[in-house]
């Protein structure tokens, strides 16, 4: 097992149990986690999430949100027409949070589950949409979540994802890369009190994919793209893709 405190650096090491220091971040970060978000984006990690629900969503869809966290995306994807969303996460503290969203919110139409991207608790062509918000680059095995979103979306169903991709040539780049591997650290270590969780941030950007790559590997899956578009001088990316009809 990967110590919570090992050098994130480390973590994309051959070997490494990555997924099981991913799942004891996140649980450690839950009560902070909206905060930083809101702190590190200014506020704009929920326009963003808005964008990727209006090109997902038709309304009376089912969706899941898989790495759900604490239901942003989820709800976004309510407000604009799905008829029920799962959100699937695999730390407990952050779906606790959810639900209390849900709850405040009087909705029945958001239900959590713990689980895991790979292995879907969902029938194959079960839901019309499937949606990831700054989750993806957290998963070592990427091919097969894919390969998961492909299997339960019906023909004709669409994905959305949010996040965060390898910076590539930029004129910005240096001011850029300072903000993540110095602010966003130091930001974190503060509010969060978890200094691991935002050092291990940019070093996950950094072994990452560039938005091109992101779009190879989706078509390699079997999914159409329909949209690829940028957001906060580019380092944020939005893919959307379809499930082609059969």
């Amino acid at each position: 097992m990967t110590s919570p405190t090992a050098v994130p650096e480390e973590l994309f090491e051959p070997g490494a149990d990555r997924a099981t220091y991913v799942r004891d971040m996140f649980e450690g970060i839950a009560g902070r986690y909206d905060l930083m978000n809101t702190l590190m984006t200014g506020g704009r990690h929920h326009a963003w999430r808005r964008a990727a629900a209006i090109e997902l969503v038709r309304p009376g869809d089912r969706v899941v949100d898989v790495g759900c966290g604490t239901g942003d995306l989820t709800f976004a994807c309510l407000e604009v027409g799905a008829r029920a969303v799962l959100g699937v996460d695999f730390a407990q503290p952050m779906l606790a949070r959810a639900r209390a969203k849900a709850a405040a919110r009087g909705t029945q139409r958001a239900a959590f589950a713990l689980g895991d991207g790979t292995r879907l608790p969902l029938a194959d062509q079960s839901v019309d949409g499937w949606c990831a918000a700054f989750v993806v680059r957290n998963i070592p095995d990427l091919d097969r979540a894919f390969a998961e979103a492909h299997r339960v979306l019906r023909p004709g169903g669409r994905l959305a994802i949010l996040e965060i991709p390898k910076l590539g040539p930029h004129p910005l780049r240096p001011a850029i890369r300072l903000h993540f591997a110095r602010v966003v650290p130091l930001l974190g270590r503060v509010v969060s009190g978890h200094a691991s969780a935002y050092r291990y941030l940019p070093v996950s950007v950094d072994h990452f994919l560039e938005p091109h790559e992101g779009t190879a590997r989706l078509r390699a899956t079997g999914f159409e793209m329909r949209r690829v578009e940028r957001f906060m001088l580019g380092t944020v990316a939005l893919h959307v893709a379809e499930r082609p009809l059969e």
